[in-house]
C-alpha cells in the first residue's frame, strides 16, 4: 500500500488498510480459518492482538520472506495465505479455495498471486508477475480464477478501477 502514498494521505491510507484487513479477517473467520497476522508494524500488531489474533513478526526481508517465515512456524499443516488488500473477499470465496485438494493459486487481476493454499513449505516468489513464478514452481497447482479474490487495492490504478466498477464506493470516499 505504500504505492498509494501519492493518491491518499497517510491517515486515509491507514483507514483503508485497516478496513481492507478487517474485511479479509472477517471473511477468514466466517470461512472457519484460524487467522494469523504477519507484520513488522507495531500498530498493526497491537490491532491484531486486540482482536484476539496470533501475530508473527515479519523478519523484514520482503513479502516472500515474511510468508516463508510464517509458514515455517506451521510445520506440515495446511495453510492459506490471503493478502489483506482484497476489497471483495467473502467467506464463500475462501471456502471455494478450501474445498480444493492440494495446492491452489488464485491470480490477481494484474499477474500477481492474491491467495495461495498449500501444505508445508512453499517457494514464495512475490513481486510483479508472481503468479507465473508460483505456477512454474508448483505446476501441479490448481489455478482458481476468482472475481472476488482477484481484485486488490495496492496501486492508484487499482483504487481507481474499483471506484469505476461501483462495487465498493465506500473504499474511495475521503
Amino acid at each position: 500500500m505504500t504505492r498509494l502514498r501519492t493518491t491518499i494521505d497517510d491517515d486515509h491510507r491507514t483507514d483503508l488498510i485497516r478496513m481492507l484487513a478487517t474485511l479479509v479477517l472477517n471473511a477468514g473467520r466466517q470461512a472457519g480459518l484460524h487467522v494469523i497476522v504477519v507484520t513488522s508494524d507495531d500498530a498493526v500488531s497491537s490491532w491484531a492482538i486486540d482482536l484476539g489474533l496470533n501475530v508473527i513478526t515479519d523478519p523484514g526481508h520482503g513479502l516472500s520472506a515474511a510468508a516463508s517465515h510464517a509458514v515455517s512456524s506451521l510445520g506440515d499443516t495446511p495453510w492459506m495465505l490471503v493478502h489483506a488488500d482484497l476489497p471483495l473477499v467473502t467467506a464463500s470465496a475462501l471456502r471455494a479455495v478450501i474445498a480444493i485438494e492440494g495446492t491452489v493459486l488464485v491470480p490477481s487481476m494484474d499477474g500477481g498471486t492474491n491467495v495461495i493454499a498449500h501444505r508445508g513449505p512453499f517457494p514464495f516468489a512475490f513481486g510483479d508477475g508472481s503468479f507465473h513464478r508460483h505456477l512454474a514452481a508448483v505446476p501441479t497447482a490448481t489455478v482458481l480464477p476468482s472475481a472476488r479474490l482477484s481484485i486488490e487495492i495496492d496501486t492508484p490504478q487499482h483504487l481507481g478501477g474499483l471506484a469505476d466498477t461501483g462495487l465498493a464506493p465506500s473504499l474511495t470516499a475521503s
